[in-house]
This record gives C-alpha cells, sequence and structure tokens, in this order.
C-alpha cells in the first residue's frame, strides 16, 4: 500500500508538473548579413556586431532574470555571423539550421538559438521553400534559396513541449512568398502530426506587409494568431520593424505568430520592436520583434 501511495504521488506530482504554464520571450530578428557591398549608413559587421550581440544578451539575460525561457529566430545570418553571436550569447547556447545554399554551411542561415540547459531539442528539420522540400532548391521564381527551419523543444525543467519554426520569404516573387508560407505551414502541421497536439511559435522575416500576400494567406488558415492582433499590450514607439539603415521605419514585414488559434495553448503579455540605432550605429536594417508569451 505504500509502495502504491507512493507512486500515485508520483504520478500527481508528474501530472502538476506538466500542467505548469511556461513564460516564454520568443525574438524575431533579420541581423542583415555581413555584406561587402553596402549601403548609405551601413557599417560592415565588424561595427554592428557589438551592438547587436549586446541587444539579444539584454533581451535574453532580462528574460532569465523574468523566469523566461528565450528562444531566438533569426534571419540572413550567415556562417562567420552566427559563430560570433554564440560566442557572444555564450557556451550555454547553441543552434539548429544550416545554409540554404547548400544545406550545411553556405548561404543565409535562418537558425533556432536556444539554451541546452534550459531546453531539449526533441526533432528538428529543415526544408526548402519549394516544390521539392527536401532538396537544396528554389520555389516559384523565387530569387534566393528559401527554407523552413523548425525545431519540437522540451523544457528540461517540467518537460513540457513546443514546436518553434523560424522562416524567411523571398523578396522578389510574390508566388514564391504565398506558396512557401504554405509549405511552412505544411511542415508545422506535419511536425504537429507526429508529437503534437503542441503549441506552436513562429518567427520570420515574411517580406510581406499585414494583409499582404504570404501575410493574407497565413492569417486566412485561421490557425496562428499574429502577435499584433493578440489584444497583448505593445511597448515603446515603434510600430514598424524594416527601417533600411534610417530611423524612420519603412513597412511591418517582422513576425512573431502563436496557436494553434482554436487550441488556446498560448496566452500573449506583451511585445516590442526594439531600436536598431545603437551607440550611434545602425545595428540592422530591420529592428528586433520581442514577444512575452505563457504557454499554458
Amino acid at each position: 500500500m505504500q509502495i502504491k501511495a507512493f507512486f500515485v504521488g508520483l504520478l500527481a506530482t508528474v501530472d502538476v508538473t506538466m500542467a505548469a504554464s511556461l513564460p516564454l520571450r520568443i525574438t524575431s530578428f533579420n541581423i542583415r548579413y555581413a555584406a561587402t557591398s553596402r549601403e548609405t549608413n551601413e557599417r560592415p559587421w565588424s561595427e554592428r556586431r557589438t551592438g547587436l550581440i549586446n541587444q539579444l544578451k539584454s533581451v535574453t539575460a532580462n528574460a532569465s532574470a523574468a523566469g523566461e525561457v528565450a528562444m531566438i529566430g533569426l534571419q540572413e545570418v550567415l556562417d562567420a555571423q552566427l559563430t560570433d553571436i554564440k560566442n557572444g550569447l555564450g557556451s550555454g547556447w547553441t543552434h539548429y539550421g544550416f545554409g540554404r545554399d547548400d544545406g550545411a554551411r553556405s548561404g543565409e542561415y535562418n537558425p533556432i538559438i536556444y539554451r541546452t540547459d534550459i531546453l531539449r531539442l526533441v526533432y528538428s528539420e529543415q526544408k526548402w521553400l519549394s516544390p521539392t522540400p527536401d532538396q537544396v532548391s528554389f520555389g516559384w521564381g523565387a530569387g534566393s534559396r528559401r527554407v523552413s527551419v523548425i525545431g519540437v523543444f522540451e523544457h528540461i525543467a517540467t518537460g513540457k513541449r513546443f514546436i518553434h519554426a523560424n522562416t524567411h520569404l523571398d523578396n522578389v516573387s510574390s508566388q514564391a512568398r504565398s506558396e512557401g508560407i504554405k509549405v511552412v505551414l505544411s511542415r508545422i502541421q506535419a511536425v504537429q502530426g507526429m508529437y503534437g497536439p503542441l503549441g506552436v511559435t513562429l518567427t520570420g522575416d515574411f517580406n510581406s506587409e499585414p494583409g499582404g500576400d504570404a501575410y493574407g494567406t497565413l492569417d486566412a488558415t485561421g490557425y496562428l494568431t499574429e502577435l499584433w492582433n493578440s489584444g497583448a499590450t505593445r511597448l515603446g514607439t515603434n510600430q514598424l520593424t524594416y527601417t533600411g539603415f534610417s530611423t524612420t521605419g519603412k513597412t511591418r514585414i517582422d513576425f512573431v505568430w502563436f496557436g494553434p488559434t482554436a487550441e488556446n495553448r498560448y496566452s500573449a503579455q506583451q511585445f516590442e520592436f526594439l531600436g536598431n540605432y545603437v551607440d550611434g550605429v545602425f545595428i540592422s536594417d530591420h529592428r528586433a520583434v520581442v514577444a512575452d508569451l505563457t504557454l499554458l
């Protein structure tokens, strides 16, 4: 009877642990690749990286201090930039994702960056946004190869799991953006079929404004909710995410989405578009999107 009582108590403890909510801080940031031919007001990566890394360190340190789990989805990251960022964040951080031009180290990455002492990567995949997603490929007239990076993560302390996806849609072809986001969504739903039902977060530079091609395609499915429309509190004064190398915002094309909407797996507390002009340097031509959510 004592053994039975012990296991009943143990199962009750596990149930409570698994049911506990999990605060998350999700960041989406197009960091601007290390260009050799630069735009007006654009500094080389060697001058941008300190301010950019310090901003990411501040975001993640504040998350840890608040008891939140930090997850970072970056876009336009070259191999050397990824090394710099991980070194700057510290040895506890790693990434999943590969160069889009060869599935290894060539071309831009869309890495998901996370702490290995807090999260365990249960499943991962990188697919190309094309009719042949398992092959390094272009799709639908895209100007560049584009990818979807997805991971199933387990919070080590509680056992709670969630899916995070990260992407960067094409800047040339509207069809590539609309068809590309369909590939992203289909892959998220395929992973749900293997590991779900789980909560989902999606970060990315869509190159599509609200109501535009890719944004409208995803929004029309009703599967995920875009943060701006969630009722969460917007902090700060910035309302646009792409600025070029200027202090004036141009468009809102960088997003955090969460869901599945019908399953009410998340509550959204607040979000902010961080300034990208740091100590006299534009650290990127985009502003980071930082969201505080709770996985219920």
